[in-house]
């Protein structure tokens, strides 16, 4: 593949001083650093011109340090020259099936964190409506707040039934109503945005 210049189109970019193309006695090109007197079966100028990780990489493109060699006898193989490994499986085959296992995995994950969530939503919800009967009572109960007070307490009023009392309480129960609604409204929304993460995951 060429390795054009940005500079002018049609143009290949030159290799990095100190650097010489070389080919071994089967013929296969490898570069020679005479900076570092080293070798390398990487072309120095795929660092600026091939993806950096599979994730990077387009249609069938190899990233960088991989090669795809034909071999009469074997057929076509891959060699990774960063860890000095070959391989006849098709490593792009071999990374969807990891992002895929990976992806199947954090599904199952959200799944349950989204049940958890559908779970805390409901026992809230519970909690709302109870709270919604007790100020109903407590609306309904002005002209007979002894009666109220025996129902909500579970135990009979013996003496008279302290108005001051009656206010704190209902003042007490309308703020639980209103945190509660809050809460209410914000696990909704996180259930909403947990059921989009898992459809989009599903997909």
């Amino acid at each position: 593949m060429p390795r054009l210049s940005s500079g002018r189109p049609g143009e290949e970019l030159p290799l990095p001083a100190g650097w010489e193309e070389a080919r071994d006695w089967d013929g296969r090109l490898f570069f020679i650093d005479h900076n570092t007197r080293q070798t390398s079966w990487i072309d120095p100028r795929d660092r600026i011109t091939k993806p950096l990780t599979f994730a990077d990489c387009v249609g069938d493109e190899l990233p960088l340090g991989w090669e795809e060699v034909y071999d009469q006898q074997v057929g076509v193989y891959y060699i990774d020259h960063i860890n000095k490994l070959t391989q006849i499986e098709n490593p792009r085959t071999q990374w969807r099936q990891e992002q895929e296992r990976m992806l199947k995995e954090y599904l199952v994950v959200a799944q349950e964190a989204l049940q958890a969530k559908k779970d805390m939503f409901l026992i809230k919800q519970q909690r709302l409506e109870l709270l919604q009967q007790e100020m109903l009572l407590f609306s309904q109960a002005g002209e007979d707040c002894s009666s109220l007070h025996s129902a909500l307490s579970g135990s009979s009023s013996s003496g008279k039934f302290d108005p001051e009392q009656m206010k704190v309480e209902v003042a007490c129960r309308r703020e639980r109503l209103c945190r509660l609604k809050q809460e209410l409204a914000q696990v909704k929304q996180e259930l909403q945005y947990k059921e989009m993460g898992v459809e989009t995951l599903q997909e």
